[in-house]
């Protein structure tokens, strides 16, 4: 018998979506965490029947076809209390709101146990507050491709929000395109693992002898879009503040040293969407239209179907909108068309992270060092850092 089944060769072939493990019919292929804390699959060679689907349907292994004409937009809400909580200018929130009104679901990332990401279905207003904020971290798509299958045999709308990876993989896993889904994939620029943020977690309970219950990144109570400040949320009702570029596990994420494998291939960094609509941080809109600015964000909206249009016309009562050209839109957004590089340190960052205690490994493996540049950003005050910005 010919042997029709995944291979995979070196881990940058693998993104973890799980579409392989949800399309075998024998239930024969298992993800399971490697040393690093990223997810595989294997494959049980007595269960496996051969029969090529694993293979044959891995987005990985799909050439995908040229995106048409795009659209790109800076868009940001109307109601202030709406970008205040969000990440970014709170369009993904709209968008989800609009949806549910429309009687369908959502899946999008969560902190579900211990505050481990995870993609989760709702179907309430109240439920997308789990969606809201950004999770640097790998989320895992559990169950949740099987879940919109049925929502779409049931005649209900779907909107998937994820890592363009995670579209690729529902894209693979369906087989077939919907009317009645829409996918919104963000501008990505690479994933740590969950056993590496737990690790953090860890560390962190350790210096406030108390159990964390909340960790926010971007958190914008007493930082403006842009700054990256993270709010620790304690289970005493207690709340700290930490700035990215002096925090172990933020800065090591913005400088890209502590991904998955397949984060520095990734075939989706690339103005060939994926999604219906492609969401992500308009940076640098000050330079382009600083009345256009706001300092509870702008979002980067790129629609990439018709379905992704109708979609951001549903929102013009709530929203203020403006089209921009491609080169204004990439310009300090390299991830939408090329992935994060490489290091060298991050052959051996992960190294020591179950032999070593959290405190030791966070010491030792994450250490903080702030370049000049970062140095000199946190002298220049608030308002001349935004006059230098809009002159450069």
């Amino acid at each position: 018998m010919e042997r029709k089944r995944l291979e995979i060769k070196n881990k940058s072939d693998c993104t973890g979506c799980r579409a392989c493990e949800k399309l075998c019919s024998v239930n024969c292929i298992k993800m399971v965490e490697d040393k690093e804390g990223f997810i595989f699959p294997e494959i049980d060679e007595e269960k496996c029947i051969h029969c090529g689907i694993c293979r044959d349907r891995c987005p990985e292994r799909k050439e995908r076809k040229a995106n048409q004409e795009f659209t790109i937009y800076g868009m940001k809400s109307k109601e202030i209390s709406v970008s205040q909580k969000s990440t970014s200018a709170g369009i993904a929130y709209l968008l989800s709101r609009q949806v549910i009104k429309n009687k369908g679901v959502v899946v999008g990332c969560a902190y579900l146990e211990k505050l481990i990401p995870g993609q989760i279905r709702v179907d309430s207003i109240e439920e997308i507050e789990k969606l809201r904020g950004s999770k640097y971290v790998f989320s895992d798509t559990k169950d949740t491709y099987q879940e919109v299958k049925q929502d779409l045999a049931e005649n209900r709308e779907v909107l998937y929000l994820g890592t363009p990876c995670q579209i690729g993989g529902l894209y693979a896993f369906l087989g077939k395109p919907s009317p009645l889904l829409y996918t919104v994939d963000i501008v990505c620029h690479g994933v740590p693992s969950s056993k590496l943020f737990l690790n953090y977690i860890d560390d962190l309970e350790n210096k406030y002898k108390e159990k964390i219950i909340d960790y926010q990144f971007r958190n914008k109570d007493k930082a403006e879009w842009g700054e990256f400040c993270a709010k620790i949320v304690l289970a005493n009702g207690k709340v700290n503040y930490r700035k990215a570029d002096n925090d172990p596990y933020y800065s090591h994420f913005l400088t890209g040293t502590t991904y998955r494998d397949c984060c520095y291939e990734c075939q989706y960094a690339s103005m060939n969407r994926v999604g219906d609509i492609t969401l992500g941080d308009f940076w640098g809109i000050e330079q382009y239209d600083s009345h256009f600015y706001s300092p509870q964000g702008v979002s980067l909206v790129i629609c990439n179907s018709e379905k992704g249009k109708k979609m951001i016309q549903e929102l013009e009562e709530d929203t203020l909108v403006k089209v921009f050209e491609e080169a204004q839109a990439v310009r300090k957004n390299a991830n939408l068309v090329r992935p994060t590089k490489r290091e060298k340190i991050r052959d051996t960052i992960y190294e020591g992270i179950d032999e070593l205690s959290s405190q030791e490994y966070i010491k030792k493996k994450l250490k903080v060092q702030m370049s000049p540049k970062q140095i000199i950003k946190r002298i220049i005050p608030k308002k001349m850092k935004k006059i230098v910005k809009k002159w450069i």
